[in-house]
């Protein structure tokens, strides 16, 4: 089944044989990494490997261009496995640009083997050939038309500095830091491993902070870097319809304005209406004389549930 309309491909060539002539026999796999891609516009996904067959030692195959805009990730690569039946084969990466629609791999495969990662890119085409030598003149002395235009040059070739300028824009795998923005367009973020993980889920009618695998604790640390002191503030549990608040809860007419409500878990201390946090409140006295009920007064002015303005 062919790739829907509108993706750019590049075709893909290249002919082996031995020293004497004679042909390879085994096939050319192209898997795309990372391992799945995906494009909305176009309602696919693509993913597997593509194994290309030699015949009488050419192999030909049509490939998705590793740049199409319309594809997510954009510039990605193939890992290229090279499996002979009468030779040794070999595994290196290519890229495959939409600027140059047909390749040959005797032009960008490696020619030995180096120590360490590395990434074949295809330059942009080469210029076109020169213009053929005008025919022979034709009956009456009238010239003949020019001849067919040259063929088209082979792939130009990529400087080290553009290698160089290219890579580093690209983020490592793993480790890598970002030193500016980063936007998540179109997608939720997930951090996931070791049984449990996060995300930022856009999805739905709003936005969702989620856990998954495990309690999710809210904390906040006193130094830059996740370092010096860590107070943990509340804790949603896994396992049940549960919500657990540590340390002094402040409610407040704005964020950094003055103090209405607090409750501190820590101090076991309430305060209401601005009054000052105070412990659990004992009434004394007895009913009888009244003293008990002036106690009571005390005590829910205390906690700044009452203004008390009665008199004797």
């Amino acid at each position: 089944m062919p790739l829907p309309p509108g993706l750019s491909t590049v075709t893909v060539t290249g002919t082996y044989t031995h020293p004497d002539g004679s042909p390879f026999t085994g096939k050319v796999l192209f898997t795309p990494e990372p391992a799945i891609l995906t494009s909305a516009a176009h309602g696919v996904l693509v993913l597997g490997t593509v194994e290309a067959t030699a015949v009488a030692g050419v192999v030909s195959v049509t490939l998705l261009a590793t740049d199409d805009p319309d594809v997510t990730p954009v510039d990605w690569t193939y890992l290229v496995q090279e499996r002979w039946y009468n030779a040794p084969g070999r595994t290196y990466a290519i890229s495959l640009p939409a600027a140059a629609p047909a390749v040959d791999l005797s032009g960008i495969a490696p020619t030995a083997a180096a120590e360490g990662d590395y990434v074949v890119v295809t330059g942009p085409a080469g210029p076109a050939g020169p213009q053929g030598d005008p025919g022979p003149a034709g009956a009456g002395g009238i010239q003949g038309p020019e001849g067919p235009q040259g063929p088209q040059g082979p792939p130009g070739e990529i400087t080290q500095a553009e290698l160089d300028t290219a890579l580093a824009l690209k983020a490592d795998k793993a480790g890598a830091t970002f030193t500016g923005n980063v936007n998540v367009n179109g997608a939720d973020f997930a951090i996931v491993g070791t049984g449990k993980g996060y995300r930022f889920r856009r999805g739905g009618g709003g936005l969702d902070l989620e856990a998954t695998g495990a309690d999710l604790i809210v904390s906040n640390w006193s130094g830059p870097n996740f370092d010096g002191t860590q107070r943990s503030y509340d804790r949603y549990s896994a396992d049940a319809l549960n919500v657990q608040h540590a340390g002094k809860r402040e409610f407040v007419d704005a964020l950094y304005g003055a103090t209405r409500h607090v409750i501190d878990g820590t101090t076991n201390q309430t305060g209401w209406y601005g009054a000052a946090p105070v412990g659990r409140q004992t009434v004394t006295g007895s009913r009888a004389d009244g003293t008990a009920l002036a106690s009571l007064l005390t005590a829910l002015a205390a906690l700044g549930w009452i203004t008390d303005n009665t008199t004797a």
